[in-house]
């Protein structure tokens, strides 16, 4: 039987959003940011285990302590080598096959995960990745075998920092790409950014009570009746768009203003001050 886990990375120490991983979301009460991701995660009925991969830094105690308090797999290494870290996360849980996530992506689909998972076992591939979904919600599946020769091959900073590029770019790599088609592509639902925390609070603030497993058909009937929503974060396609974090953020509190959304903006500079 082919064992199938999740592994998460995340870290608290972003330059453009620190301690993102532990912010609530919705901010209004709910669970960590971080949660909601794995959540997500558990809820694929193809993983078999999830598993924060975290840093053995002192200022990532508290997403160990985070795991401990919620039962939730936890394991830290390297801060730089990446690669190195989901390598021998996969090794200490016996995985055959991983499935990549990060901790600031709380959009991911189970059903999507389910599917890539499928269609990698079924091709037998080394590699798999689902393409033209909104970016943070793409999935990447790789074999152990595939993890294992990357960590024992790549030697170049870019490759051991993020894991997968070498698998990606190589020769002698079984990859497939699963092709989606969807309304919501052009969508930031990653959080990098102080704008993109607005809008997924925005989003989780009508959707979660309602499907705490909300979907992406959700987000797009909830577009359909609000379209400014989209404009949140859309700057973020570009990293130089604003001069600082100020000119950013009042760039998304202009936004729900507009939209009648004070007392989210509100609630966002408490959790943001």
């Amino acid at each position: 039987m082919v064992t199938v886990g999740a592994i998460i990375q995340a870290r608290l120490g972003s330059e453009r959003l620190p301690n993102k991983a532990l912010l609530p979301l919705p901010f209004s009460g709910g669970p960590t940011l971080l949660q909601q991701v794995v959540t997500r995660a558990k809820a694929a009925q193809s993983i078999a285990t999830v598993i924060v991969a975290t840093t053995e830094k002192p200022s990532d105690d508290a997403i160990h302590t985070f795991c401990q308090d919620n039962q939730v797999e936890c394991f830290r290494g390297s801060e730089d080598d990446v690669l190195e870290r989901f390598y021998t996360t996969a090794q200490k849980y016996k995985l055959d096959a991983v499935v990549r996530l990060t901790g600031d992506n709380p959009f991911i689909m189970p059903e999507i995960i389910d599917e890539a998972v499928t269609k990698h076992l079924a091709a037998g591939a080394d590699y798999t990745i689902t393409e033209g979904l909104p970016l943070g919600t793409n999935i990447e599946v790789m074999a152990f075998s595939a993890l294992a020769r990357a960590a024992r091959e790549a030697t170049e900073a870019a490759d051991r920092e993020h894991v997968t590029p070498y698998i990606r770019r190589e020769q002698g790599f079984n990859r497939q790409s699963i092709n989606y088609t969807s309304t919501l592509k052009s969508l930031r639902l990653t959080v990098d950014y102080p704008s993109d925390y607005a809008l997924a609070n925005l989003l989780y603030d009508r959707l979660y009570q309602q499907n705490k497993l909300f979907e992406f058909t959700d987000i797009e009937k909830l577009l359909q009746e609000h379209g400014w929503l989209a404009n949140v974060n859309t700057q973020n396609q570009q990293r130089q768009a604003f001069a600082n974090e100020a000119d950013e953020f009042s760039s998304a509190a202009k936004a729900l203003q507009e939209g009648g959304y004070t007392r989210v903006l509100q609630k966002l500079q408490e959790v943001l001050k």
